[in-house]
């Protein structure tokens, strides 16, 4: 059976209306997961990656901030994404609502209060500024957008369009209501499980040339920071780690700047 992992907004919960609905549209077909995410964006990105690390779904669904969290996790964990209204500059929708809130649906913590403050501002500011250095042409076509046409809030689709060239359109507001999930949402979802499913192994590019195959994401006892196991395909196909942030990061040589791993289907040496 498929996996969905569906990742809600801000205000919201995994037990908000998109993700009954979903749960209700592929039950039989489909196991969708809709975890509480954390309000902090460096908590959420650590909880997405590791249930997907763990659980591996076949398609990541997120709606405005949880879209915001997908469009990361995505390259990083393989896993194609579909990003519904995605806010990707969090840090404006944040500002005006500095304040006491509380979530507009229930969580499984029992915990419904929370606080927006300059200290998760800054949190989100740090993010946004490396929320597209994973990305590469090899995703361009494996990250989908849905946007609602009568949105009054987020007007991104420009931005999602320098990254990627999937894009749909609905007649409705930011988030979708049960009907439009429905409707317009779930046959996206469906396509996109018949033609952008996971491999179950991976191929990276060094910007040098060589060609690595990712293994597994490790973590060091020390420091508990995220480490990449990779294999090289040349010569004694010796093993190496490296951490996460850098191997999925860029470099900056004579002036260019690119990424030094780009995941590629060509294995040719």
């Amino acid at each position: 059976m498929k996996k969905i992992l569906f990742l809600h907004g801000f205000f919201a919960s995994g037990s908000c209306v998109p993700a009954n609905a979903l749960k209700r549209a592929f039950e039989g077909r489909a196991g969708v997961m809709t975890p509480d995410l954390p309000i902090h964006p460096v908590a959420a990105l650590d909880l997405v990656l590791g249930l997907c690390e763990k659980t591996r779904p076949d398609l990541i669904v997120g709606n405005s901030y949880g879209a915001f969290i997908a469009q990361i996790i995505a390259p990083i964990a393989g896993i194609p994404a579909l990003l519904g209204n995605p806010y990707f500059k969090m840090t404006e929708f944040l500002k005006p609502r500095i304040g006491a809130h509380q979530y507009k649906a229930p969580r499984k913590d029992g915990r419904q209060d929370f606080t927006i403050d300059e200290d998760l501002i800054a949190e989100f500011a740090a993010v946004e500024k490396e929320q597209f250095d994973y990305t590469s042409l090899y995703w361009k076509d494996k990250i989908w957008g849905i946007f609602g046409d009568n949105d009054p809030i987020a007007h991104f689709e420009p931005l999602f369009m320098e990254h990627y060239d999937k894009a749909f359109h609905f007649p409705g507001k930011h988030t979708p209501t049960e009907e439009e999930t429905l409707t317009w949402y779930v046959p996206v979802i469906e396509k996109m499980l018949m033609t952008c499913g996971h491999r179950d192994e991976r191929y990276f590019r060094h910007f040098k040339g060589g060609l690595y195959k990712y293994v597994h994401i490790a973590f060091d006892s020390e420091t508990f920071q995220r480490m990449v196991v990779y294999q090289a395909m040349y010569g004694d196909e010796d093993y190496w780690v490296r951490p996460l942030k850098m191997f999925f990061g860029h470099v900056t040589r004579d002036g260019r700047t690119f990424s030094r791993f780009t995941e590629t289907d060509d294995l040719k040496q």
